[in-house]
């Protein structure tokens, strides 16, 4: 029906309003982008107690702490660039919502395996956890194959289920929406 020469699924500003699924699909969706962006800064901040915790303490005359701690921080982006290579091809033989959850367990494994890192006991003679390196470098791993498909997934299936009008204006959602857990 009509209702003042508009719709009367239009609002007062000729918009549609956004159904109450839409809202929901793409509020889930931007929540693995949040995870992006908290699984991107988490080395920062505790830094020195997660070293502390590994025994990779910063020490001038063993630099291979540093070395190991570089790899624990970088690796995060080696997943990321691996699964950015696959995530599209995966997305599209799984289905895109399935793959988002895919990507929520890989966050939720990854961060249990660096959480459980700091449990095993640093060795006698105090050269380290010796345990919790794997585990942190393997949960790095993990957390960036996730970040990097929700980087390539994320944008397109919220285009795909957002009405023709506000695809532009919600497909660019995510990409701003990463750092927001670092400030």
């Amino acid at each position: 029906t009509r209702v003042g020469g508009k719709s009367a699924r239009q609002s007062s500003k000729g918009m549609t309003p956004l159904p109450g699924a839409l809202i929901a699909s793409a509020s889930g969706a931007m929540l693995t982008v949040f995870m992006f962006g908290w699984t991107n800064g988490a080395m920062n901040s505790p830094a020195l107690v997660m070293r502390a915790a590994l025994g990779l303490e910063h020490d001038p005359v063993v630099p291979e702490r540093d070395v190991v701690w570089g790899w624990c921080v970088s690796v995060y982006c080696l997943g990321g660039m691996l699964a950015c290579a696959v995530s599209a091809r995966l997305a599209d033989r799984l289905g895109r919502k399935r793959f988002i959850v895919l990507l929520n367990l890989l966050f939720v494994l990854g961060a249990s395996l660096q959480t459980s890192a700091v449990l095993f006991e640093r060795q006698q003679n105090g050269s380290g956890n010796v345990l919790g390196v794997p585990l942190t470098i393997c949960g790095r791993i993990l957390v960036g194959a996730a970040s990097g498909g929700t980087t390539v997934v994320v944008p397109a299936y919220i285009s795909e289920i957002a009405p023709e009008q506000l695809r532009g204006t919600l497909g660019k959602t995510p990409p701003p929406f990463p750092p927001t857990p670092l400030h």
